[in-house]
């Protein structure tokens, strides 16, 4: 992993630590890192795309995508750049498998606006729509 040199230590300490919670399997860490009314726009039209609109809402998207893979989803961080004014643009390369032998590996995008040290809402990215899609149908 690299950081840009003009990054904000706060902020990315709050993106990396979601990163660190969701590999380590602690999701109450990852939830404790959003306000409770945080969004996430998952920019696919597959059955997991769309907003996600609070605390409840995008543990459920996590878990399902958890359960979907049976615990292979793995969300890599490999650059992280910052606006210093609560922005953090995560490069990830993201993986997993399903029971029935569909694979897929993306490049995509996490943009996560961070406010008074807690995620408000993260836009997601995809590299490869329609590979993506085909995963998760």
């Amino acid at each position: 992993m690299t950081t840009t040199s003009t990054s904000t230590d706060a902020d990315l300490a709050v993106v990396r630590g979601g990163f660190e919670a969701v590999a380590a399997g602690d999701l109450a860490a990852f939830a404790a890192a959003f306000h409770p009314d945080a969004t996430w726009n998952h920019h696919n039209p597959d059955r997991l795309g769309g907003v996600k609109v609070g605390v409840d809402a995008i543990m459920g998207f996590l878990g399902q995508s958890m359960e979907l893979t049976a615990g292979t989803l793995r969300p890599l961080p490999v650059i992280f750049m910052t606006d210093r004014s609560g922005h953090v643009a995560v490069l990830t390369e993201v993986s997993a498998a399903r029971a029935d032998g569909r694979t897929f590996a993306d490049t995509q995008i996490l943009f996560f606006t961070v406010e008074s040290g807690r995620v408000r809402s993260v836009d997601q990215f995809i590299g490869d729509p329609p590979a993506v899609t085909a995963f998760w149908a």
